[in-house]
C-alpha cells in the first residue's frame, strides 16, 4: 500500500518536485521520523520548489508519485550509498518512463559528498590531537559489488585528508564487528547509513559496544544536521540543469 504523496501534487502545482528516494527505515523506530524531519529540512531551503520523498521499501511508492506529478518538472535524489539493486532496478526504470522527471546519482557519487565528510570528521576532530584511523562502516552485500565498491570509492577520497581509512561492511568481509574487536585506538568510526532504523541505529550502535576502545567520535551520515544543505545545494544544481 502507498502510504504518501507530495502535498499539493494531484492538483498538479506549478512548483516543480524534489523527490528524495531513500531505502525506508526497517528496524530501530521503523517510524521513517527521522526521513520526514529531513524532508522539512531541505523543503525550508527550497521555496519555489516542493520537496517529498519516496521510500524504496514500499512497492509501488516512487511510482504513484511520479504519476501524481503529472507533467511537474520533477528532480530526483537519491538518498543512498550505492548504485545497486534499489537504484538500478527500482529508481532508474521509473524514472525513465516519466520525461519530465531526471534522476541525479546516488548522494555517495556526489562531487560534494566526501569533502562533505570529511569537513565534518574534522569538526569533530579538530580539539584532538591525534590522527586517527577512519573505519568507514558500510552495508556490502554477497551477492553484489556495488555496496562495496562505493565505499571503496569513498574511503579513497577521504584518504586526501585522512591517511589510514579502511572501509569495513556488515555484510560481506572485511566484516565491521570483526575489525571493532581488534582495531587500536586512537580511531573514528563513521557509518555510510541515512535511516535511524536496523543498520543506522541498532546495526551502528552495536558495533560501538563490541568495540576493544571506544572511538575519538563516531556518527552516520543522518546525523550531519548539514546533509539537509548538500541536498538542497544539489537540488539547486538539478532545477537549473
Amino acid at each position: 500500500m502507498v502510504e504518501q504523496e507530495p502535498n499539493g501534487s494531484a492538483a498538479g502545482g506549478a512548483r516543480p518536485l524534489v523527490l528524495l528516494a531513500a531505502h525506508g527505515e526497517r528496524g530501530g523506530a521503523g517510524n521513517d521520523e527521522r526521513l520526514r524531519a529531513f524532508v522539512d529540512r531541505v523543503q525550508a531551503q527550497l521555496p519555489n520548489a516542493e520537496v517529498a520523498s519516496a521510500r524504496l521499501s514500499v512497492e509501488g511508492e516512487t511510482e504513484f508519485i511520479l504519476a501524481k506529478a503529472n507533467h511537474r518538472r520533477v528532480v530526483g535524489l537519491p538518498i543512498l550509498f550505492s548504485d545497486g539493486y534499489f537504484h538500478s532496478e527500482r529508481l532508474v526504470p521509473a524514472f525513465a518512463a516519466h520525461p519530465d522527471a531526471s534522476l541525479a546519482p546516488p548522494l555517495v557519487f556526489w562531487p560534494g559528498f566526501a569533502p562533505f565528510l570529511m569537513d565534518n570528521l574534522t569538526l569533530r576532530l579538530i580539539s584532538l590531537s591525534a590522527d586517527p584511523r577512519v573505519l568507514l562502516v558500510a552495508h556490502g552485500s554477497a551477492r553484489s559489488e556495488r555496496s562495496a565498491a562505493a565505499a571503496r570509492r569513498v574511503a579513497q577520497q577521504l584518504q586526501a585528508r585522512y591517511g589510514r581509512v579502511e572501509p569495513v561492511f556488515l555484510e560481506e568481509a572485511p566484516y565491521a564487528a570483526d575489525r571493532m574487536r581488534t582495531v587500536e585506538p586512537p580511531y573514528a568510526c563513521v557509518g555510510l547509513f541515512f535511516g535511524a532504523g536496523l543498520h543506522g541505529r541498532d546495526d551502528f550502535a552495536s558495533l560501538l559496544t563490541i568495540a576493544s576502545r571506544p572511538p575519538m567520535t563516531a556518527f552516520t551520515v543522518g546525523d550531519l544536521p548539514g546533509l539537509a544543505t548538500l541536498v538542497a545545494d544539489e537540488a539547486r544544481r538539478g532545477l537549473a540543469a
